[in-house]
C-alpha cells in the first residue's frame, strides 16, 4: 500500500488533469422540462457551451444529477487537488515517528473514494 501522502498526490494530479482537461469556468444547470436538464458553462448566453445532458431518466433524477454535476465544477475540483496536495506536503514534513499535527483522514477519504481503492 502506498504512503498516505503518495496517495493524496495521486487523487490531485488526476483531479487536477481532470479538471484541467474540462470545459472550463462555472457550470450551471438549467432543466427544460420534457427535454432533459443540461449541464452549461457559465459564460455569457451567446458563449454558452453544454458540457453535459440528462434526459434518460425521470425528471427528478435528471434534475438532481445535472445540479450535482454543476456543482462539482472545475473550480471546485482544482480547489479539492489543492487542499489534497497540502495536507501531503504537511504529511512530508512530518518527522518519522511523530504523530501528523493535520487531520489527514478526511483527505484520504477524499483521495481514496476519487481514486476508487476506498471505501464508498
Amino acid at each position: 500500500m502506498p504512503e498516505p501522502s503518495q496517495e493524496l498526490r495521486e487523487a490531485a494530479k488526476l483531479m487536477r488533469e481532470t479538471a484541467e482537461a474540462a470545459t472550463g469556468g462555472r457550470w450551471q444547470h438549467m432543466c427544460m422540462g420534457s427535454e432533459g436538464c443540461a449541464v452549461l458553462n457559465n459564460g455569457h448566453l451567446r458563449d454558452r457551451k453544454r458540457v453535459a445532458f440528462f434526459g434518460r431518466k425521470e425528471w427528478k433524477a435528471d434534475h438532481a444529477d445535472a445540479g450535482y454535476v454543476a456543482s462539482m465544477d472545475p473550480p471546485v475540483a482544482l480547489a479539492v487537488a489543492g487542499w489534497l496536495d497540502d495536507t501531503a506536503a504537511e504529511l512530508e514534513s512530518v518527522p518519522a515517528g511523530a504523530f501528523p499535527v493535520c487531520n489527514a483522514v478526511p483527505a484520504l477519504k477524499v483521495a481514496r473514494a476519487y481514486l476508487g481503492t476506498g471505501e464508498s
